[in-house]
């Protein structure tokens, strides 16, 4: 593209091949004179004055800033050099008709218009036409306003009002009532929810005053609600309002306030839900729960047996039935913890043989400190007047999330504070009868003495006789009905030893002649004893060398190895390895005894009753096992009584071990072993089985 000499100094050809005038008219000297052009800067829109042949005659200032060139680089040349290739075409065409028929065209007449700037890049403009006709010269004034900013404005608010269309298309959609408000409380948005939940159309509830509309009733006022709107900007809670067709309904209401950069309130945005149908269930199951729990309080205090909850490791009582009062003899308040109350009634807590409890021993302390659950553990409560009461306790630790401890009493609990129920049972009428029992157990068994005396001796000494030659000899048959009953009788004066030791026990009468003896031939002697009563068993023992002395009963302690070693042969009826191990404890204080087999084991359900009084494993029974049941739970007893311990593991299938724990004798003066046998002498084994420990 050449230029076009306003000076008439050079005639060069235009940029599309036509022939370029070699100057402009005189005329043009006015279009171009300095004032002109003065005049032009001053206006705010890029101006440009073309000829009819289509060339630059005139640009303004903001024309240079707006396309890049210099006014010197646009004088002369032609108007396609501010046209977009594409454009340059219908514009000349579009120019051809004007020229015809010139007239004032405003901006804005809707035409999408781009204008190519120096660096070739493109700008969206709006083009004002004025025709301007100098003696017979016509020319064409062009007012460019660059659009970019408008441009960018205007796709940014279609954006924005896009955005505001699908935002609220959802508040319509959104299923709880959303109502927008201005500082007047005038509802300014009333979604579909609000429709549906209040009945009144959007354009019924426009414009009216919300609280009136709805006759909003607040619970804690109206003022206080718009006093914490005011504070924090939000507030939530429960309304009630009424709908179009009188309805009450309860609402969970929340609600912000909109604000604008100088904090003043614009508009309050309120979110409500139904929640009518919730609080009338609500109430339902209150009113249900309500009766539930008034049952259950009769239900509490017309228990027969003592029932508190206590909390923390002190015991303190949260709550207690009526029976509560009956075994103590006096009230527990709440509150007080259980050492406390014991000591300011003077009730003092032993077991089953009289002996006073310590505190680690109490089974109400137990229960909160180890949080394991303790069944059926006998206690005597010696009551302030004298009196002894025989108690069975149950404590079972209980897990209560905070949020169901309701009542003034159970929210004393603080969080975290280990919960237990604790049942103390009169059992009285069970020890009387217990007693009575006991009693006909040992006439019984001393009646049953004598005739089976008679019995063993006259067996013995009909096979001692024949095989001496005395009288006629036995037939076979006969041989064998006199060792049946010696068999017999045998089993009989064991049973009636154990049920006379058994009432001996339960009577306190059962004493220990207690010595310093070493366990280990001890040990090694019944096993060598019972190993020829048994062809399928191979009894060993695994013992050191050194000497373990302890103060027992030898005979005693015999019987309950004895037991030991006889049920470890009578529960494996297969055969097999019967393994007895003798170790001391690294600390040198105690030995323990383990006696081990691979028989049928005792089922896992059953494991808690072993060790009471005539009970036996169901599987023993299927096996077709003999037994009574007292061997084991006389063994214990035994145990307990040298000051030792007694328990098994057991796996059903594939045997059982039983250990004993007994104290080893010390280094100690004579006397005080003297006075450590007197003392156990005294002790006394009254009642009923400790069937928790």
């Amino acid at each position: 593209m050449t230029a076009h000499d306003p000076q008439g100094e050079g005639a060069p050809e235009q940029g599309q091949g036509e022939p370029v005038p070699s100057a402009f008219p005189p005329i043009v000297a006015d279009v171009t004179s300095a004032l002109f052009r003065q005049f032009l800067d001053l206006l705010p829109d890029a101006l440009i004055v073309v000829d009819e042949q289509g060339y630059l005659v005139q640009a303004n200032a903001q024309a240079t800033t707006v396309f890049g060139y210099s006014r010197e680089e646009l004088l002369g040349q032609s108007l396609d050099l501010l046209l977009p290739e594409r454009f340059r075409e219908i514009h000349r065409r579009h120019a051809a008709h004007y020229f015809k028929a010139p007239r004032l065209r405003p901006m804005g007449i809707g035409l999408r218009l781009f204008a190519r700037r120096k660096d070739n890049s493109e700008i969206p403009v709006e083009i004002s036409l004025s025709p301007l006709r100098v003696g017979e010269q016509l020319y064409v004034i062009a007012a460019v306003r660059d659009m970019t900013a408008q441009r960018r404005a205007e796709r940014e608010k279609a954006l924005l009002l896009q955005n505001l269309s699908v935002q609220g298309e959802l508040l319509n959609q959104a299923y709880d009532a959303i109502i927008v408000r201005d500082p007047l409380d005038r509802i300014l948005l009333w979604n579909r929810g609000a429709e549906r939940l209040y009945g009144w159309p959007a354009q019924e509830a426009l414009g009216r005053i919300s609280t009136r509309l709805l006759k909003t009733g607040f619970p804690e006022g109206e003022v206080a609600v718009r006093t914490v709107l005011e504070q924090n900007g939000q507030w939530e809670g429960e309304l009630t309002q009424v709908c179009r067709d009188g309805r009450l309904v309860v609402v969970e209401s929340r609600q912000a306030l909109v604000r604008d950069q100088q904090g003043q309130v614009l508009a309050t945005l309120e979110i409500n839900r139904d929640i009518s149908e919730r609080r009338q269930r609500e109430r339902e199951t209150q009113a249900m729960l309500a009766g539930h729990l008034s049952l259950l309080e009769q239900l509490f205090e017309a228990l027969p047996f003592a029932v508190a909850l206590v909390a923390g490791e002190q015991a303190r009582l949260l709550l207690a039935n009526q029976a509560v009062r009956r075994v103590w003899g006096t009230d527990w308040p709440p509150g007080l913890p259980f050492l406390e109350f014991l000591q300011r009634h003077g009730i003092v807590i032993s077991d089953q043989r009289g002996k006073a409890l310590t505190p680690e021993e109490l089974v109400t302390l137990r229960v909160l400190r180890e949080q394991q659950a303790i069944s059926l553990y006998q206690e005597q409560v010696r009551r302030a007047d004298g009196t002894l009461l025989p108690v069975l306790v149950s404590a079972l630790p209980l897990h209560v999330p905070p949020e169901a401890l309701q009542g003034e009493r159970l929210r004393q609990c603080e969080p975290g504070e280990p919960l237990a129920l604790v049942i103390h049972q009169d059992v009285t009428p069970l020890k009387e009868a217990d007693e009575l029992k006991d009693e006909f157990i040992s006439i019984a068994a001393h009646e049953l003495r004598t005739p089976l005396a008679a019995l063993t001796g006259y067996a013995e000494m009909l096979l001692r006789q024949t095989e001496r030659g005395h009288g006629p000899p036995l037939a076979t048959w006969q041989r064998e009905a006199l060792e049946e009953i010696q068999q017999g009788t045998a089993r009989l004066v064991s049973l009636t030893e154990e049920l006379l030791d058994l009432s001996r026990l339960q009577a306190g009468r059962l004493q220990l002649q207690r010595l310093p003896a070493d366990l280990v031939p001890l040990v090694r002697q019944v096993v060598r004893r019972l190993q020829p009563t048994t062809a399928r068993h191979q009894l060993t023992v695994q013992a050191p060398a050194e000497p373990l002395v302890a103060l027992i009963d030898p005979h005693r302690l015999e019987q309950v190895l004895t037991n030991l070693v006889e049920n470890a042969i009578k529960y494996s009826p297969q055969g097999g390895p019967v393994e007895v191990r003798v170790v001391p404890e690294r600390d040198g204080r105690a030995i323990l005894i383990s006696v081990q087999d691979h028989g049928i084991g005792i089922p896992r359900h059953q494991q808690g009753q072993i060790g009471g009084r005539f009970m036996r494993a169901e599987n023993a029974r299927a096996w077709g096992i003999e037994g009574t049941g007292l061997g084991l739970y006389l063994a214990r007893a035994l145990v307990e009584q040298h000051g030792g311990r007694l328990w098994f593991e057991s796996e059903e299938g594939q045997g059982s071990t039983f250990f004993v724990r007994l104290p080893l004798l010390r280094e100690e003066s004579e006397e005080g072993c003297e006075q450590r046998l007197d003392s156990e002498a005294s002790a006394a084994t009254p009642g009923l089985p400790e069937a928790g420990a």
